[in-house]
C-alpha cells in the first residue's frame, strides 16, 4: 500500500488509516487522500495494514471515488510515458512499425541481437 507518510492528511482520513499524525501542526489545504478542503495534519506514520469497512484502493489507500481521479490518472501517465521511452529504443535499433506488436518486435531485435553476436 502506498506510503502516506510525510503527506498532509485530513483528520477523518489520517484515522481511518490509523496513521500517527502532529496535531500541534495544522495547515488549511486539500486533503492528499480524499481531495476535499479541510485542516489538514501531517502524517508522521502509518501502519502497513489494509484498511477495514471501506471500499478502498489496495494499493495507495484513496477512497473508489477519488481513485478514477487521482492513481489512474497518473498510472496511465506512467504506462504513456514508458511506452514512449520503449518506441525510441525500438526506433534505434529497427525500424517500428506501429501495427506490429512491440513484443513481437522486440523478439525480432533481441534474435537479430543474439545471431549477430554468433549465438
Amino acid at each position: 500500500m502506498k506510503n502516506w507518510s510525510g503527506k498532509n492528511l485530513c483528520f477523518e482520513c489520517a484515522g481511518k488509516l490509523g496513521a500517527n499524525i502532529n496535531i500541534g501542526r495544522k495547515l488549511k489545504g486539500r486533503c492528499h487522500r480524499c481531495h476535499s478542503e479541510q485542516t489538514l495534519f501531517k502524517v508522521l506514520e502509518v501502519p502497513n495494514t489494509p484498511i477495514t469497512g471501506e471500499d478502498v484502493c489496495p494499493e495507495c489507500a484513496h477512497p473508489v471515488g477519488t481513485h478514477e481521479a487521482t492513481c489512474r490518472r497518473s498510472e496511465l501517465e506512467l504506462l504513456r510515458t514508458e511506452l514512449q521511452e520503449i518506441v525510441k529504443v525500438l526506433e534505434e535499433f529497427a525500424p517500428y512499425n506501429k501495427d506490429q506488436p512491440i513484443a513481437e518486435q522486440f523478439r525480432q531485435l533481441l534474435r537479430r541481437a543474439g545471431d549477430s553476436r554468433g549465438e
